[in-house]
Parts: structure tokens; sequence; C-alpha cells
């Protein structure tokens, strides 16, 4: 019965030591509560038009558009390779 006390007992101090999840989040305060600083530098984003913004995207959407080339393009090699060295196993296993 000692053993779960001890238990219990050690979950209530490790939960009041940790800082609340809550606070982090509280009216936009998202500075970092493990760190040592208590002054964060705040996050500065361009604003762009709307005729920069539509560039910016198709160029993130042509960027994607390649990958998914490239990707395919390397799966289809890998995938005839894999093809070709089963079908040489088999024969040479007959």
């Amino acid at each position: 019965m000692s053993n779960i006390q001890d238990m219990n007992n050690r979950i209530k101090q490790n939960r009041e030591q940790r800082p609340s999840k809550r606070a982090k989040f509280k009216e936009n305060n998202r500075e970092g509560i493990y760190s040592s600083e208590k002054i964060t530098e705040k996050l500065s984003f361009t604003i762009l038009s709307k005729k920069e913004l539509k560039k910016l995207k198709q160029q993130i959407q042509e960027k994607a558009k390649a990958n998914r080339r490239k990707e395919r393009i390397l799966l289809g090699i890998i995938f005839v390779f894999g093809l070709a060295i089963l079908l040489v196993t088999l024969v040479l296993l007959k």
C-alpha cells in the first residue's frame, strides 16, 4: 500500500513543478516557458500584394510538381530494377 502512496505523491509533486500548459497560449503569449530568457523576438512577416502572392504560390506549386515528377521517375526506376533482379534470380534458379 505504501508503494502506491509514494507513486501518487511523486506524480503530485511532478505535476506541481511543471509549468502550466495553458499559460503559453493565453492571450497570444507564446513565449518559451522553458527558456531562461523572458523576452523573445517577435516574428515579422512581409506583406505581399495579391499579384506577388499569386506569383509566389505559382512558384511553390511548380516546385512541388517538379519534385513529384522526380519522385515518380525514381520510384519507376527502382521498380524496374527490382523487377529485373527478380526475373534474373528466377531464371538462374531454374
